[in-house]
C-alpha cells in the first residue's frame, strides 16, 4: 500500500476496503497507556461506523518508541499473534491488562498467559522470544515511525494529515469527517 511518499507493504495490519476514500495509519506502542486507550476506547467505534461501512481503511502500525517498559516484549507477543492470524484479538487482549505486565519485573508471564488466553500455542511463544524473528517487522515499523518525525504516541495519519496523540472520540470523528468531504469534493 502507498500513501502519498509513504510505501506501507508489509508495514502493520489493515482492516477495511484499501478502495475506502480516507486512511488512517495508527502509530502505536503497546506500552503507552494513551495508545492503549485510543485503540480500547476510540477505535471500536471507528472500525464500527467508518471502517465496516466502507469509508476508512485502517491500518495499526505497532512500533517501540523505546521508552516504555517491556513495549519490545508486548510488541513481540503481539507480532507472533500476528503470525497465527490472531493480532487484532491480541491487541485488545495486550493492552486491556497493560499496568500488570509494565509493572511486573519480567513480563513473559502474563504475555504468555494472555496468548494462551487468545487460544495460541505458547510453546511457540517461547520459540519467538528466543529466535527474535518477528523483531525485523517491528524495526521496520519503528524506522517508518521515526521517518515520519513521530515523537508522540498514538500518533495517526488520516489521509496524509498527520495527527499527534490520542483525540477524544468526538474530535476524532471530526478529523475523519473532515477528511470524507475533501474526498467527496474531489470526484
Amino acid at each position: 500500500m502507498v500513501l502519498g511518499d509513504l510505501n506501507l507493504t508489509g508495514i502493520g495490519y489493515d482492516r477495511g476496503s484499501v478502495t475506502a476514500p480516507v486512511v488512517v495509519i495508527d502509530l502505536s506502542d503497546f506500552a503507552c497507556p494513551y495508545c492503549g486507550e485510543f485503540s480500547i476506547e476510540t477505535y471500536p467505534a471507528i472500525e464500527r461506523d467508518y471502517v465496516k461501512t466502507g469509508k476508512v481503511f485502517f491500518k495499526y502500525v505497532p512500533f517501540v518508541v523505546g521508552s516504555f517498559p517491556h513495549s519490545r516484549e508486548a510488541t513481540r507477543a503481539a507480532e507472533f499473534a500476528a503470525d497465527q492470524g490472531g493480532f487484532w484479538p491480541m491487541m485488545k487482549l495486550i493492552y486491556e491488562p497493560q499496568p500488570e505486565w509494565k509493572r511486573g519485573g519480567d513480563p513473559y508471564a502474563l504475555l504468555s498467559g494472555i496468548v494462551s488466553v487468545a487460544g495460541l500455542d505458547t510453546a511457540r511463544l517461547g520459540q519467538c522470544y528466543a529466535s527474535k524473528r518477528t523483531d525485523a517487522r517491528t524495526a521496520r515499523a519503528s524506522n517508518l515511525a521515526s521517518d515520519l518525525g513521530v515523537r508522540v504516541t498514538p500518533s495517526s495519519i488520516v489521509n496524509e494529515r498527520p495527527i499527534q496523540g490520542a483525540l477524544p472520540l468526538a474530535d476524532f470523528r471530526k478529523v475523519v469527517d473532515a477528511a470524507l468531504m475533501v474526498a467527496r469534493l474531489k470526484k
